[in-house]
């Protein structure tokens, strides 16, 4: 996952990461779950020009996943979809249930996909309905 710098941010320990306005960090798989930092939810470890170390949470904006499209339609789904290789996936808010998401689906064959609530670390999903095409 990536963040952008809102703020430079200049490092005062040696496991901080200094970095400028602008720039766009690139966040560890365990960003959320900080492994030192006296376990401090308010810091994040980053990645920027291969150095390491914690960010500040209230310096960045987290950037959403290039997979979750937000509010477009079952149609304009499909159409992103259309050109790009089987398997690849949209996750979108639902059209017919407000507040649960769906997910769109480009395989060769049309076939009904259903699944259950899915809790993790970053999100919760309370039902995704999917459309393939």
């Amino acid at each position: 996952m990536e963040a952008e710098a809102l703020y430079s941010f200049k490092a005062t320990e040696c496991d901080e990461l200094s970095f400028h306005k602008g720039d766009i960090l690139k966040l560890n798989k365990c960003s959320f779950q900080v492994t030192n930092m006296e376990e401090d939810p308010n810091w994040y470890t980053a990645e920027l020009s291969g150095r390491k170390g914690f960010v500040p949470k209230n310096y960045i904006n987290v950037r959403p996943h290039a997979w979750f499209v937000g509010g477009i339609s079952r149609l304009a789904a499909e159409s992103r979809l259309r050109p790009l290789e089987r398997g690849a996936f949209l996750i979108r808010e639902s059209e017919s249930t407000p507040g649960e998401f769906s997910v769109s689906v480009s395989d060769t064959v049309s076939k009904p996909y259903s699944m259950a609530a899915l809790t993790t670390v970053l999100y919760t999903f309370p039902l995704i309905l999917a459309d393939i095409f």
